[in-house]
Order: structure tokens, then C-alpha cells, then sequence
């Protein structure tokens, strides 16, 4: 029996940050009991994350790992630079526009960019495309003015 593959997400946000929707996210996949993976493209930016996570919120926090931490396949959320999965993550996240390269070890793959990187807005659309021509399931979502979502695949 094979593998299903993963479900590919692309999030250009319009009005939200990236960081605020990520912990959205990250919510959601705790809710769903599932493992999760940031990857973000260097070190002050995870650590950034790593803050953000301990201080979004004045009543609660989300407890976490990062690639600095021992034990790291005990953390529900584990930050990193490298493409890794030491906790058997279901859902990986980058925020950065960094493109996953081994998306087998995950059941979901989530792009989040804000739509004035336009650099990155580029890179996605034509990676998105090459993903049309595979089997991967893509949902792509964009912002409107209003903030609300609107499926663009």
C-alpha cells in the first residue's frame, strides 16, 4: 500500500501577518493532535518565532522546541532552519519562503507570504505550478481587502 501524498497549502496574506496567522495555524494543528514543523530561513528568525510563541498572548502560551533544544522529538511544535522532522510532524510551515524539498515526511505542506514580497509571490507561483503537473493535492487561498479568504487555485 503507498503512501498518500501530502496536501500542499499556499497562504498569500493581504492584510494579516504571517507570524499572527502562523500561530493561527498552529492552534488548529494542536487541535487536531497533530505534530508540527516551522521552518523558517535563519537562526534570528527562529529565534524571533521561538519569542513569539512564549509572548503572543498575555494568559497562554504554545510550548515548543527548536533545533537548540535536546529531546527535540518530545515537542509537539519544533522551530528549525533545516528541513528535519524529529518529532513525526503531520504539517510542516514555512514562513519564509523557503521551499520544502522533501514533502513526503509530512501529511500537509504550508507556504504563508505576504502578497509585497514579490520575490517570493514569483518563486511560488511558478513552484505552484510545477506542482500542478504532479499528483499533490494544492489549495491555494489569498486574501482579499476585506480579509477574507478566497480560493485562488
Amino acid at each position: 500500500m503507498s503512501k498518500k501524498l501530502p496536501e500542499i497549502f499556499f497562504y498569500k496574506l493581504k492584510n494579516t501577518s504571517s507570524e499572527l496567522f502562523l500561530i493561527n495555524l498552529i492552534e488548529k494543528s494542536i487541535n487536531n493532535n497533530w505534530n508540527s514543523v516551522v521552518l523558517t530561513d535563519n537562526i534570528e528568525r527562529m529565534e524571533e518565532i521561538n519569542d513569539l510563541l512564549w509572548t503572543y498572548n498575555e494568559t497562554s502560551f504554545l510550548p515548543h522546541g527548536s533545533q537548540n533544544d535536546k529531546n527535540r522529538e518530545h515537542h509537539k511544535i519544533y522551530l528549525t532552519c533545516e528541513e528535519e522532522n524529529p518529532n513525526k510532524s503531520n504539517i510542516i510551515f514555512s514562513i519564509d519562503g523557503i521551499l520544502i524539498n522533501n514533502m513526503k515526511y509530512w501529511e500537509r505542506c504550508v507556504y504563508i507570504f505576504n502578497e509585497q514580497n514579490l520575490k517570493i509571490v514569483d518563486q511560488f507561483e511558478l513552484y505552484k505550478n510545477q506542482i500542478n503537473l504532479s499528483d499533490y493535492s494544492l489549495k491555494s487561498f489569498e486574501q482579499d481587502i476585506n480579509s477574507k479568504w478566497i480560493n485562488s487555485n
